[in-house]
């Protein structure tokens, strides 16, 4: 037998059509259809394929998916045929699905039977009217869902729901049978409608069954725990022996007991105990484990220009005394950084409103750095070649005469305790305690430029309390759901999610005060108060954009200076020290500064030898240094307009600076012209415009640029060996690169 196969032309499959329809486009059921249109990465595999795919076979199974997606938005006697065309210039195939609708199936009564503890109109208030809606599938599963979980959430763990409705076929017979029976004159009208309908109606019934009394919990029992601790575990659980029994109180502690990674598994059954004296039932709950190893080990080390040799080792307990509580121990050693860290957390140290607990947080650590220079080279004005220290010839650090002066370093001593409180599920509304004590130390500040600006916080301890409140109602209400979404779902009730990264909608507040109090250790008291409000608007005509807002405000005072003090700026103790103090500037502050460069300046005049990286002797001219504030102010105001799909165009306003104090927010000093440092602490509100692009990025977020054009720039007043003293303006315009939103 010799099979003889002729294959004629190749076509190459270039477009896929959908005609009579717009309950939705090609586009959208795409992902569910066999036949794959060409890809120019086709010749790539898992890319797709170069000329297209496509067979009879295929096409008849993409016709009968349209056909159920028409089904289930309602249209039960739709009929697609598949068209098969080829391009004028014979090469290309296109095929063509023609949808034919046919008439639409609505719902109409919609009954509850078999319901005894709950009257139709408590369990229809579950659920969105039906009657006259498009008919669907999913739609009536996800009411019945809902049905069950109303009847689960009040303890009738037994109940079971069932759908029933009359399909339309039956429904016209009967229709025909009661026509028959009627007078001549309705009998014609029901003919007409029936020659002539706009729609078919089905009647839909839950049906209740099994609904039975409440089921109650008798005991809670525990089995498969070797090394936790059995009250551990009960204290995990949403199971309460005397509560109704819900399986969404199930599901929950089983989800509770995998996120503590203590178990690698865990089943709950349920078994029947004796009845209540009023007939409800009782039962038993037994929860079954199986642990797994606690215990996790990391270490590993490498090498680096900037810290030389390093290595490091984590170890993290899961199940600390069986209590399921955690703890864990970093290490990081390096030749010119180390580090020491232990933690300690109770995820459940306190009822945080029912079935819900607050966890505590116990942290220490002790850090030693020798590349606190680093920090400094981004502020200092390029005058200064990227020096920051005095360095002989040799590269060692040295003083002004030329001593010997040690690498710069910072030993900083930090222990920490927080918890929190949930104030309001709904709105996200929380509310942070915290204790901090913290001792940081410069040792070897001779050979940096700034040494006078940083000798008055070379010992600081900072010993208080801290409260932070947060209320978070922020969503974007800009997401498209596509027909195979709504199919999936039935409808879409809430078309906005909470969305922290793209807003277009809702309010983001926080408000932060911390105080550092002698009595409990500090060396320097002061209050500080920090509060921000994000504001994010849509609406109208200008539904798709979105206009953002936000306000900072920033307080703060030293009310014990301690033993801080500076010969050559006397003014340092009043304010806060540098880790405390208010910056700003940047790309999520004030576009129209560089990175923490608005506020007040200090002049440094260097005095000393100075070389540069090969050894020769240079000369640094005078030279500003941002000082930040004991106060803050931030106003942003931004549109967020698309264009395309994958872009957006932001123009923007940001104003505001950061003061030297209070006073100076509320009343700016006069410039004194004799009394040069006091000139270059005062501030003044500035004034910021721009234009930002949006790119969305395929994996998800947005890569934004912004460019800021400040108005008013600061100038500032820099000394020189010999009068008159240089004037020093900020640059007007900065370019800033980000992933993700300013605010």
């Amino acid at each position: 037998v010799k099979y003889i196969a002729d294959l004629n032309r190749r076509l190459k499959l270039t477009e896929l059509r959908l005609k009579g329809t717009n309950l939705f486009t090609i586009d959208e059921i795409k992902p569910v259809l066999e036949s794959q249109e060409a890809n120019i990465l086709g010749i790539i595999p898992l890319f797709g394929y170069g000329r297209g795919f496509t067979n009879d076979a295929l096409l008849e199974e993409d016709a009968a998916t349209i056909r159920s997606l028409l089904r289930q938005l309602g249209y039960r006697d739709a009929t697609v045929r598949v068209i098969q065309g080829v391009s004028p210039d014979g090469e290309n195939l296109i095929i063509t699905f023609n949808v034919n609708e046919g008439l639409p199936t609505v719902i109409g009564n919609v009954e509850i039977t078999g319901n005894k503890a709950f009257t139709d109109a408590e369990i229809k208030s579950q659920f969105s009217p039906l009657e006259g809606r498009k008919f669907s599938r999913a739609l009536l599963i996800n009411t019945r869902r809902k049905i069950l979980e109303f009847y689960q959430s009040r303890g009738f763990y037994d109940a079971s729901v069932s759908l029933k409705f009359d399909e339309p076929q039956a429904q016209s017979q009967n229709t025909q049978n009661q026509s028959s029976q009627g007078n001549s004159d309705s009998s014609g009208q029901n003919q007409q409608n029936q020659q002539n309908p706009k729609e078919k109606i089905i009647n839909v019934t839950f049906q209740i069954e099994n609904e039975g009394k409440p089921v109650y919990i008798n005991r809670v029992l525990v089995t498969g725990n070797e090394k936790t601790k059995e009250a551990a575990i009960k204290r995990a659980i949403n199971l309460t022996p005397g509560d109704l029994l819900r399986s969404s109180d199930i599901y929950s502690s089983e989800q509770n007991l995998y996120e503590t990674d203590v178990f690698e598994n865990v089943n709950t059954r349920v078994v029947p105990a004796q009845n209540r004296p009023d007939g409800s039932s009782n039962r038993d709950v037994i929860v079954s484990v199986k642990e797994q190893p606690s215990r996790i080990l990391s270490y590993g080390g490498g090498y680096s220009t900037d810290l030389g040799f390093s290595s490091f080792a984590d170890i993290r307990l899961l199940n600390l005394f069986g209590n399921l509580w955690q703890g864990g121990a970093r290490f990081r050693y390096s030749q010119r950084q180390q580090l020491a860290q232990f933690d300690f957390i109770n995820p459940r140290f306190l009822r945080d409103g029912p079935k819900r607990f607050a966890p505590f947080t116990l942290s220490i650590s002790y850090q030693r750095d020798e590349t606190v220079t680093r920090f400094f080279r981004t502020a200092f004005d390029r005058g200064t070649f990227g020096i920051v220290q005095r360095l002989d010839q040799n590269g060692n650090p040295v003083d002004e005469i030329g001593n010997l002066a040690g690498s710069p370093t910072l030993n900083r001593f930090t222990v920490s305790a927080e918890s929190n409180r949930t104030l309001d599920l709904k709105t996200r509304s929380l509310i942070f305690f915290r204790y901090r004590f913290e001792d940081v130390r410069l040792f070897n500040i001779e050979s940096l430029l700034i040494k006078d600006l940083l000798q008055p916080d070379a010992k600081i301890r900072i010993s208080g309390f801290g409260f932070t409140f947060v209320r978070d109602t922020r969503e974007n209400c800009s997401r498209k759901y596509s027909i195979l979404d709504i199919i999936a779902r039935g409808e879409i009730e809430n078309p906005c999610v909470y969305d922290s990264a793209n807003p277009t909608r809702g309010t983001y507040i926080t408000a932060e005060y911390n105080v550092s109090l002698p009595p409990l250790g500090a060396n320097i008291g002061f209050n500080k108060f920090q509060a921000s409000f994000n504001g994010y608007y849509s609406w109208g005509k200008l539904s798709k954009v979105t206009f953002a807002a936000r306000g900072v405000l920033g307080l703060a005072n030293v009310f014990a200076k301690g033993n801080r003090f500076s010969t050559t700026f006397p003014e340092l103790g009043s304010v806060l020290p540098i880790s405390e103090r208010f910056f700003a500037g940047g790309s999520n502050t004030l576009r129209g500064f560089d990175f923490e460069g608005a506020g007040p300046r200090v002049a440094v005049v260097p005095t000393g030898q100075f070389f540069n990286s090969k050894g020769e002797q240079i000369f640094l001219t005078p030279f500003t240094v941002p000082f930040g504030g004991n106060a803050l102010a931030i106003v942003n105001l931004e549109a967020r307009i698309p264009f395309g799909e994958n872009f957006r165009l932001v123009p923007f306003y940001d104003g505001g600076n950061v003061f030297r104090s209070i006073r100076d927010f509320v009343n700016p000093p006069d410039a004194i012209p004799s009394d040069v440092f006091r000139r270059n602490l005062r501030s003044l509100w500035s004034h910021t415009i721009g234009l930002g692009l949006r790119f969305k990025t395929p994996i998800g977020g947005e890569i934004g640029f912004d460019y800021g054009y400040l108005l008013n720039p600061p100038t500032f007043i820099i000394p020189q060996p010999i009068p008159p003293d240089a004037v020093y303006r900020l640059h007007q315009g900065q370019v800033h690169f980000r992933f993700s939103q300013a605010f």
